[in-house]
């Protein structure tokens, strides 16, 4: 049966007629991309924005990143600034690929939601998936001149990537501005600070709310945070002093690597005026170093083990303390005192129970490998 297709043309035509075109497109060509940017405050109050542009050269193998172009400008909001950058740079300034955003210390102790702010009300930009507070300012951070070839994006970039593998920095799961609206948590991080020609992770920065506290946790205590955090990642390498008065002074250390941690996390919170949280961790370990003695026995293990358990439990509860003396409750007890204990949590401010509240924590040790020797 012949049907007519003149019909079939004409809704056809009329579809195409009523297609839209890509009448809002950006073009790469025409875009100059912003990989890292840093936010400082100056002397009389603004806002000082750095950020860093790869530079692209031509080669056999295609386009590669060269160098990098670094640009600042002032301003009183950060929209302010990227406008002023706007004028400095040929082409259209473009934050959507943003890999690694910095906060100089002075300003992350004011606040570092303002900062935020453009970054997620803008649908086209990055959402940041490294960002860390820096020891001085970010400006001389972004300013290094490196040793390596390459751009200090995709430096700073595999900086981020080495330390998170290694369970010294948490990785960034979701939105920091989600953290800023929910009263049972904080957010917590990493610490890096300029050197000559590197950058080097000094350990973790302890927020309250969007501010940072100007207390932090070393390279050590960052690595016991990731194990309380339950966040162990490739590696989780961890020096312990298992004896005093050994020569030379390295029989006196132990290195390890945490292969598997199983982490027990309550709170208590019936009685508004008595509540407590405990973590208990226990954790399967690897001998990476031990100069002073073959582990030739099973009592010898045991033995380690016990000195390496009350060790890690000492340094455990340091951790924790630091964290309620910074009222940073990076931790979230307040977010599972929120969900089991909810008459409790109505009727207290977190903020002041927080910090005085009965929180420890108990570390336990199993050695499964020590090496061909033993």
């Amino acid at each position: 049966m012949n049907i007519s297709r003149k019909p079939i043309l004409l809704l056809v035509c009329c579809c195409i007629v009523l297609l839209t075109g890509c009448w809002d497109q950006k073009l790469l060509k025409d875009a100059k991309l912003v990989m890292a940017s840093g936010f400082d405050v100056t002397k009389e109050g603004k806002l000082l924005g750095t950020i860093v542009i790869p530079v692209f050269s031509s080669s056999e193998g295609g386009a590669k990143i060269a160098e990098s172009q670094v640009l600042s400008e002032e301003g009183d909001t950060t929209m302010d600034i990227e406008k002023e950058l706007n004028l400095k740079i040929s082409g259209q300034y473009d934050a959507s690929k943003m890999i690694v955003l910095l906060f100089g210390e002075d300003y992350a102790k004011q606040d570092i939601q303002p900062g935020l702010d453009l970054f997620y009300r803008d649908p086209r930009n990055s959402l940041v998936d490294n960002a860390a507070v820096v020891k001085g300012r970010a400006n001389d951070l972004l300013n290094i001149k490196l040793n390596e070839a390459g751009s200090m994006s995709a430096y700073l970039e595999g900086l981020f990537e080495s330390a998170q593998a290694d369970s010294v920095i948490p990785r960034q799961t979701r939105p920091m501005y989600s953290d800023f609206s929910d009263p049972a948590t904080d957010i917590i991080l990493p610490l890096i600070e300029a050197l000559k020609h590197e950058a080097k992770f000094i350990g973790l920065a302890l927020f309250n709310g969007s501010k940072y506290t100007g207390k932090d946790l070393n390279i050590a205590e960052s690595t016991i945070y990731m194990l309380l955090a339950n966040e162990l990642n490739k590696n989780s390498e961890i020096k312990v002093k298992v004896s005093e008065n050994e020569v030379p002074e390295s029989k006196n250390y132990i290195y390890i690597n945490v292969l598997n941690v199983k982490r027990k996390f309550k709170v208590i919170g019936q009685d508004v005026n008595d509540i407590s949280s405990h973590i208990h961790l226990d954790l399967k370990i690897e001998v990476l170093e031990y100069p002073d003695n073959y582990l030739d026995s099973a009592q010898k293990i045991r033995d380690l083990e016990k000195i390496i358990s009350e060790k890690l439990t000492a340094e455990a509860n340091i951790v924790i303390k630091k964290l309620q003396e910074a009222n940073s409750d990076s931790l979230s007890v307040g977010r599972r005192l929120f969900a089991f204990y909810h008459t409790t949590w109505e009727q207290i401010n977190w903020s002041e129970t927080y910090p005085s509240i009965d929180f420890d924590a108990k570390v336990n040790t199993k050695i499964i490998k020590h090496g061909v020797f033993d």
